[in-house]
Protein backbone atom coordinates (compact mmCIF):
# COMPACT_ATOMS: atom_id res chain seq x y z
CA UNK A 1 0.00 0.00 0.00
CA UNK A 2 1.08 3.25 -1.03
CA UNK A 3 0.28 6.53 1.49
CA UNK A 4 0.79 9.92 0.38
CA UNK A 5 0.32 13.22 2.75
CA UNK A 6 -2.26 16.20 1.79
CA UNK A 7 -1.60 19.27 4.09
CA UNK A 8 -4.25 21.29 5.01
CA UNK A 9 -4.85 24.53 6.20
CA UNK A 10 -7.77 25.37 8.82
CA UNK A 11 -9.61 27.36 6.11
CA UNK A 12 -9.18 24.17 3.95
CA UNK A 13 -9.93 22.10 6.23
CA UNK A 14 -13.26 24.31 6.54
CA UNK A 15 -14.25 24.70 2.99
CA UNK A 16 -13.37 20.73 2.30
CA UNK A 17 -15.31 19.65 4.99
CA UNK A 18 -18.08 21.47 3.30
CA UNK A 19 -17.85 19.08 0.16
CA UNK A 20 -18.81 15.60 -0.85
CA UNK A 21 -15.39 14.86 -0.12
CA UNK A 22 -15.06 12.96 -3.38
CA UNK A 23 -12.47 14.98 -5.14
CA UNK A 24 -9.06 16.15 -3.82
CA UNK A 25 -7.48 19.06 -4.87
CA UNK A 26 -3.46 20.00 -5.01
CA UNK A 27 -2.30 23.29 -6.20
CA UNK A 28 -0.11 23.41 -9.33
CA UNK A 29 3.07 23.96 -7.80
CA UNK A 30 2.72 20.23 -6.83
CA UNK A 31 2.50 18.52 -9.72
CA UNK A 32 5.79 16.96 -10.02
CA UNK A 33 5.67 15.26 -6.36
CA UNK A 34 1.40 14.36 -7.39
CA UNK A 35 2.13 12.98 -10.78
CA UNK A 36 2.87 9.69 -8.76
CA UNK A 37 -0.34 9.34 -6.81
CA UNK A 38 -2.19 6.37 -8.65
CA UNK A 39 -6.10 4.86 -8.04
CA UNK A 40 -5.39 2.36 -5.21
CA UNK A 41 -2.82 4.76 -2.98
CA UNK A 42 -4.44 6.32 -0.33
CA UNK A 43 -3.80 9.94 0.69
CA UNK A 44 -3.39 10.77 4.68
CA UNK A 45 -4.68 14.05 5.97
CA UNK A 46 -2.72 16.36 7.82
CA UNK A 47 -3.72 20.42 9.54
CA UNK A 48 -0.91 22.39 9.71
CA UNK A 49 -0.35 24.63 12.75
CA UNK A 50 -2.61 22.64 14.55
CA UNK A 51 -1.02 19.62 14.02
CA UNK A 52 -3.58 16.98 13.75
CA UNK A 53 -4.43 14.16 11.56
CA UNK A 54 -7.69 14.82 10.19
CA UNK A 55 -8.91 12.30 7.52
CA UNK A 56 -8.12 9.06 4.87
CA UNK A 57 -8.90 9.63 1.20
CA UNK A 58 -8.51 6.37 -0.99
CA UNK A 59 -7.66 7.58 -5.00
CA UNK A 60 -10.10 6.22 -7.12
CA UNK A 61 -9.14 7.69 -10.49
CA UNK A 62 -6.43 9.28 -12.56
CA UNK A 63 -5.50 12.73 -11.88
CA UNK A 64 -7.06 15.75 -13.90
CA UNK A 65 -6.17 19.28 -14.49
CA UNK A 66 -9.22 21.23 -14.12
CA UNK A 67 -9.68 25.36 -15.30
CA UNK A 68 -9.21 28.25 -13.00
CA UNK A 69 -12.42 28.48 -11.16
CA UNK A 70 -13.89 25.31 -12.19
CA UNK A 71 -11.83 23.77 -9.14
CA UNK A 72 -13.60 22.15 -6.45
CA UNK A 73 -11.70 24.02 -3.67
CA UNK A 74 -10.23 27.75 -4.82
CA UNK A 75 -6.81 27.55 -6.51
CA UNK A 76 -6.08 23.19 -5.87
CA UNK A 77 -6.82 22.78 -9.75
CA UNK A 78 -5.11 19.07 -9.90
CA UNK A 79 -7.66 17.04 -9.22
CA UNK A 80 -8.34 13.61 -7.92
CA UNK A 81 -11.68 11.65 -7.65
CA UNK A 82 -11.41 9.97 -4.12
CA UNK A 83 -13.57 8.01 -1.75
CA UNK A 84 -13.42 9.45 1.95
CA UNK A 85 -12.43 6.21 4.06
CA UNK A 86 -12.21 8.69 7.29
CA UNK A 87 -13.12 12.38 7.59
CA UNK A 88 -12.91 13.64 11.07
CA UNK A 89 -15.44 16.54 12.23
CA UNK A 90 -13.39 19.07 14.38
CA UNK A 91 -13.22 18.30 18.15
CA UNK A 92 -12.89 14.71 17.21
CA UNK A 93 -9.01 15.07 14.90
CA UNK A 94 -5.88 13.48 15.74
CA UNK A 95 -3.28 15.54 17.35
CA UNK A 96 0.28 14.22 16.12
CA UNK A 97 1.95 14.97 19.75
CA UNK A 98 -0.50 12.92 21.61
CA UNK A 99 1.62 10.20 23.21
CA UNK A 100 0.15 7.19 21.76
CA UNK A 101 0.43 8.88 18.29
CA UNK A 102 3.84 9.92 18.47
CA UNK A 103 5.14 6.63 19.72
CA UNK A 104 3.71 5.32 16.72
CA UNK A 105 5.94 7.25 13.84
CA UNK A 106 9.07 6.67 13.12
CA UNK A 107 9.58 10.58 12.59
CA UNK A 108 8.46 11.33 15.86
CA UNK A 109 9.26 8.11 18.17
CA UNK A 110 12.99 9.00 19.18
CA UNK A 111 12.54 12.61 19.38
CA UNK A 112 11.82 14.22 22.86
CA UNK A 113 8.13 16.29 22.39
CA UNK A 114 8.90 19.59 22.32
CA UNK A 115 11.86 19.63 20.60
CA UNK A 116 12.02 20.54 16.62
CA UNK A 117 13.14 18.67 13.18
CA UNK A 118 10.58 15.85 13.53
CA UNK A 119 7.85 17.36 10.89
CA UNK A 120 10.23 17.88 7.77
CA UNK A 121 7.43 15.68 6.34
CA UNK A 122 4.36 17.10 7.10
CA UNK A 123 5.33 20.43 5.69
CA UNK A 124 4.30 20.00 1.71
CA UNK A 125 1.36 18.00 -0.11
CA UNK A 126 2.37 14.84 -2.15
CA UNK A 127 5.15 14.05 -0.02
CA UNK A 128 5.42 9.86 0.08
CA UNK A 129 5.15 8.45 3.55
CA UNK A 130 6.58 5.14 4.26
CA UNK A 131 4.39 2.44 4.64
CA UNK A 132 4.68 1.24 8.31
CA UNK A 133 4.14 5.06 9.11
CA UNK A 134 0.81 5.36 6.86
CA UNK A 135 -0.17 1.87 8.27
CA UNK A 136 -0.30 3.15 11.51
CA UNK A 137 -2.02 6.84 11.15
CA UNK A 138 -4.44 5.02 9.48
CA UNK A 139 -4.92 2.19 12.42
CA UNK A 140 -5.37 5.47 15.03
CA UNK A 141 -7.63 6.94 12.48
CA UNK A 142 -9.81 3.56 12.66
CA UNK A 143 -9.45 3.58 16.62
CA UNK A 144 -10.33 7.03 16.49
CA UNK A 145 -13.87 6.47 13.92
CA UNK A 146 -14.73 3.57 16.97
CA UNK A 147 -14.19 5.87 20.27
CA UNK A 148 -14.00 9.25 19.31
CA UNK A 149 -11.02 10.85 21.58
CA UNK A 150 -11.96 14.73 22.42
CA UNK A 151 -8.34 16.70 20.53
CA UNK A 152 -8.91 19.53 23.14
CA UNK A 153 -8.26 21.74 20.97
CA UNK A 154 -9.71 25.42 22.20
CA UNK A 155 -11.65 27.69 19.52
CA UNK A 156 -9.00 30.30 20.33
CA UNK A 157 -6.25 27.79 19.41
CA UNK A 158 -8.48 27.31 16.08
CA UNK A 159 -9.01 30.63 15.67
CA UNK A 160 -5.34 32.14 15.67
CA UNK A 161 -4.51 29.87 12.98
CA UNK A 162 -7.40 30.62 11.00
CA UNK A 163 -6.53 33.10 7.77
CA UNK A 164 -9.01 34.80 5.50
CA UNK A 165 -9.35 35.89 1.93
CA UNK A 166 -9.13 39.57 1.00
CA UNK A 167 -9.00 41.30 -2.30
CA UNK A 168 -5.67 43.57 -2.92
CA UNK A 169 -6.09 47.14 -4.57
CA UNK A 170 -4.36 45.18 -7.59
CA UNK A 171 -7.44 42.84 -7.99
CA UNK A 172 -5.70 39.63 -6.25
CA UNK A 173 -7.04 37.18 -3.65
CA UNK A 174 -4.74 36.68 -0.72
CA UNK A 175 -4.80 35.35 2.26
CA UNK A 176 -4.07 36.76 5.73
CA UNK A 177 -4.33 36.12 9.36
CA UNK A 178 -5.40 38.19 12.37
CA UNK A 179 -2.83 37.67 15.46
CA UNK A 180 -4.98 37.27 18.14
CA UNK A 181 -3.81 39.47 21.45
CA UNK A 182 -0.80 39.38 23.18
CA UNK A 183 -0.40 38.12 26.92
CA UNK A 184 2.48 40.93 27.10
CA UNK A 185 4.24 40.96 30.45
CA UNK A 186 4.10 44.37 32.47
CA UNK A 187 7.31 46.34 32.37
CA UNK A 188 8.46 49.17 35.05
CA UNK A 189 7.53 52.51 33.61
CA UNK A 190 7.95 55.97 34.28
CA UNK A 191 4.38 56.90 35.41
CA UNK A 192 3.28 53.49 37.42
CA UNK A 193 1.11 53.05 39.96
CA UNK A 194 1.68 49.88 41.44
CA UNK A 195 0.01 46.98 39.54
CA UNK A 196 -2.48 44.76 41.44
CA UNK A 197 -1.77 41.24 41.78
CA UNK A 198 -4.44 39.98 43.73
CA UNK A 199 -5.16 36.43 43.55
CA UNK A 200 -9.01 35.58 43.52
CA UNK A 201 -12.10 37.52 42.11
CA UNK A 202 -9.90 40.57 41.23
CA UNK A 203 -8.16 40.57 38.15
CA UNK A 204 -4.22 41.43 37.97
CA UNK A 205 -3.98 44.82 36.69
CA UNK A 206 -1.18 46.32 34.57
CA UNK A 207 -0.47 50.09 34.11
CA UNK A 208 -1.24 49.47 30.33
CA UNK A 209 -5.14 48.50 31.86
CA UNK A 210 -5.11 51.66 33.99
CA UNK A 211 -4.29 53.68 30.87
CA UNK A 212 -7.23 51.73 29.04
CA UNK A 213 -9.60 52.51 32.45
CA UNK A 214 -8.56 56.24 31.66
CA UNK A 215 -9.50 56.33 28.20
CA UNK A 216 -12.71 54.69 28.98
CA UNK A 217 -13.32 57.32 31.92
CA UNK A 218 -12.79 59.83 29.26
CA UNK A 219 -14.78 58.98 26.86
CA UNK A 220 -17.58 58.02 29.02
CA UNK A 221 -17.78 61.51 30.28
CA UNK A 222 -17.54 63.09 26.85
CA UNK A 223 -20.66 61.28 25.98
CA UNK A 224 -19.15 58.33 23.83
CA UNK A 225 -19.49 54.57 24.18
CA UNK A 226 -16.91 52.51 24.76
CA UNK A 227 -15.40 49.19 24.24
CA UNK A 228 -12.62 47.31 25.40
CA UNK A 229 -11.51 44.03 24.40
CA UNK A 230 -12.79 41.09 26.15
CA UNK A 231 -9.19 39.98 27.11
CA UNK A 232 -8.79 43.11 28.67
CA UNK A 233 -12.34 43.54 30.02
CA UNK A 234 -12.58 42.11 33.53
CA UNK A 235 -9.04 44.28 34.58
CA UNK A 236 -10.37 47.53 33.18
CA UNK A 237 -13.26 47.54 34.71
CA UNK A 238 -11.92 47.38 38.12
CA UNK A 239 -10.42 50.17 37.59
CA UNK A 240 -13.17 52.18 36.82
CA UNK A 241 -15.89 53.87 38.53
CA UNK A 242 -18.90 53.49 35.99
CA UNK A 243 -17.60 49.90 34.39
CA UNK A 244 -21.24 49.12 33.72
CA UNK A 245 -21.18 51.62 30.53
CA UNK A 246 -18.57 49.46 28.51
CA UNK A 247 -20.44 48.46 25.46
CA UNK A 248 -20.63 45.22 23.12
CA UNK A 249 -19.27 46.46 19.70
CA UNK A 250 -22.35 46.87 17.25
CA UNK A 251 -20.48 46.09 14.10
CA UNK A 252 -21.84 44.36 10.92
CA UNK A 253 -20.49 46.20 8.22
CA UNK A 254 -16.88 45.44 8.30
CA UNK A 255 -15.72 41.93 6.64
CA UNK A 256 -14.71 39.08 8.92
CA UNK A 257 -10.89 39.75 9.28
CA UNK A 258 -11.52 43.51 9.60
CA UNK A 259 -13.98 42.86 12.31
CA UNK A 260 -11.14 40.76 14.23
CA UNK A 261 -8.52 43.20 14.12
CA UNK A 262 -11.22 46.54 15.24
CA UNK A 263 -12.11 43.87 18.09
CA UNK A 264 -8.61 43.47 19.79
CA UNK A 265 -7.93 47.45 19.48
CA UNK A 266 -7.43 48.84 23.24
CA UNK A 267 -9.82 51.48 23.51
CA UNK A 268 -12.79 52.67 20.47
CA UNK A 269 -15.02 55.80 21.57
CA UNK A 270 -18.18 54.95 19.89
CA UNK A 271 -21.14 56.93 18.40
CA UNK A 272 -24.28 55.67 16.86
CA UNK A 273 -22.59 52.76 15.64
CA UNK A 274 -19.67 54.85 14.28
CA UNK A 275 -15.77 54.51 15.40
CA UNK A 276 -15.22 58.18 16.84
CA UNK A 277 -11.56 57.76 18.02
CA UNK A 278 -9.52 54.28 18.16
CA UNK A 279 -6.62 53.75 20.61
CA UNK A 280 -3.94 51.59 21.05
CA UNK A 281 -1.78 51.55 23.90
CA UNK A 282 1.75 50.83 24.18
CA UNK A 283 3.37 50.33 27.34
CA UNK A 284 6.31 47.64 26.25
CA UNK A 285 9.78 47.69 25.20
CA UNK A 286 8.96 46.78 21.10
CA UNK A 287 5.52 48.98 20.63
CA UNK A 288 4.83 47.05 17.71
CA UNK A 289 1.59 45.37 18.59
CA UNK A 290 -0.66 48.09 18.95
CA UNK A 291 0.74 49.42 15.55
CA UNK A 292 0.21 46.79 13.66
CA UNK A 293 -3.00 46.07 14.42
CA UNK A 294 -3.66 49.73 13.14
CA UNK A 295 -1.87 49.03 10.09
CA UNK A 296 -3.81 45.99 9.40
CA UNK A 297 -7.30 47.65 10.04
CA UNK A 298 -6.18 49.99 7.11
CA UNK A 299 -5.64 47.57 4.94
CA UNK A 300 -8.51 45.89 5.18
CA UNK A 301 -10.61 48.60 5.37
CA UNK A 302 -9.84 51.06 2.45
CA UNK A 303 -12.21 53.29 3.30
CA UNK A 304 -11.65 53.76 7.07
CA UNK A 305 -11.40 57.17 7.98
CA UNK A 306 -11.16 57.21 11.69
CA UNK A 307 -8.59 59.07 13.77
CA UNK A 308 -6.35 56.64 15.64
CA UNK A 309 -3.78 57.33 18.51
CA UNK A 310 -0.72 55.07 20.03
CA UNK A 311 -0.63 56.22 23.81
CA UNK A 312 2.38 55.51 25.55
CA UNK A 313 5.00 56.77 27.84
CA UNK A 314 7.56 59.52 27.28
CA UNK A 315 10.62 56.77 27.04
CA UNK A 316 8.72 55.35 24.39
CA UNK A 317 7.84 58.25 22.23
CA UNK A 318 10.77 58.11 20.05
CA UNK A 319 10.39 54.60 19.07
CA UNK A 320 6.38 55.02 18.45
CA UNK A 321 7.83 57.74 15.79
CA UNK A 322 9.58 55.45 14.20
CA UNK A 323 7.57 52.57 14.16
CA UNK A 324 5.15 54.63 12.39
CA UNK A 325 7.06 56.16 9.60
CA UNK A 326 8.37 52.75 8.20
CA UNK A 327 8.04 52.44 4.73
CA UNK A 328 5.69 49.47 4.75
CA UNK A 329 3.22 51.79 6.46
CA UNK A 330 3.47 54.67 3.83
CA UNK A 331 1.85 53.17 1.35
CA UNK A 332 -2.13 52.91 2.54
CA UNK A 333 -4.64 53.98 0.14
CA UNK A 334 -5.55 56.55 2.84
CA UNK A 335 -1.96 57.61 3.30
CA UNK A 336 1.04 57.05 5.19
CA UNK A 337 0.20 55.82 8.74
CA UNK A 338 2.48 58.65 10.37
CA UNK A 339 -0.15 61.20 8.91
CA UNK A 340 -3.58 59.09 10.25
CA UNK A 341 -1.60 58.09 13.21
CA UNK A 342 -0.69 59.84 16.03
CA UNK A 343 1.44 59.53 19.74
CA UNK A 344 0.07 60.36 23.01
CA UNK A 345 1.76 61.15 26.03
CA UNK A 346 0.98 59.20 29.30
CA UNK A 347 0.69 62.32 31.06
CA UNK A 348 -1.12 64.26 28.30
CA UNK A 349 -4.41 61.38 28.68
CA UNK A 350 -3.95 62.08 32.44
CA UNK A 351 -4.22 65.62 32.42
CA UNK A 352 -7.58 64.96 30.43
CA UNK A 353 -9.14 62.79 32.86
CA UNK A 354 -8.75 65.18 35.72
CA UNK A 355 -10.25 67.93 34.08
CA UNK A 356 -13.61 68.79 35.20
CA UNK A 357 -15.18 69.79 31.81
CA UNK A 358 -15.52 66.28 29.68
CA UNK A 359 -18.84 66.28 29.57
CA UNK A 360 -18.90 70.09 27.53
CA UNK A 361 -15.48 69.04 25.47
CA UNK A 362 -15.50 67.52 22.30
CA UNK A 363 -12.93 64.69 20.59
CA UNK A 364 -11.33 67.40 19.32
CA UNK A 365 -9.48 68.23 22.39
CA UNK A 366 -7.10 65.91 22.19
CA UNK A 367 -5.65 68.06 19.45
CA UNK A 368 -3.82 69.92 22.46
CA UNK A 369 -2.12 66.88 23.26
CA UNK A 370 -1.73 64.77 20.33
CA UNK A 371 1.91 64.78 18.13
CA UNK A 372 2.83 64.02 14.69
CA UNK A 373 5.49 61.77 13.34
CA UNK A 374 6.20 64.60 10.85
CA UNK A 375 6.35 67.40 13.31
CA UNK A 376 9.18 65.75 14.95
CA UNK A 377 12.97 67.29 14.43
Amino acid sequence: MTYFIDIFSVETYEAFSKTSKTIAGFHPKRKAWITKIKPGDKILCYLKGLSCWVGMLEVVGPMTEVTPGNEVISGYSLEFAVTPLVWLDKGTLIPIKRPEVWAALSFTKDITPGAGGWNAVLRSSGVRLLEEDGKAVEVLMQEQLQKLVPDEITNEAWSQHQSFKITTSQGETVAVQIPELDSEPSTEAAFAHTCSTTIGEVPTVRTSHKMQALLAEIGVAMGFQVWIPKADKDAVSSEMSNPELLVTLPYTQFSEPALKTVEQIDVLWLQKKTIVRAFEVEHTTAVYSGILRMADLLALQPNFHTKLHIVAPDERRKKVFQELMRPAFSIFPQGPLSKLCTYLPYEGVQELAENPNLEYLKPEVLDKFEELAEEQE
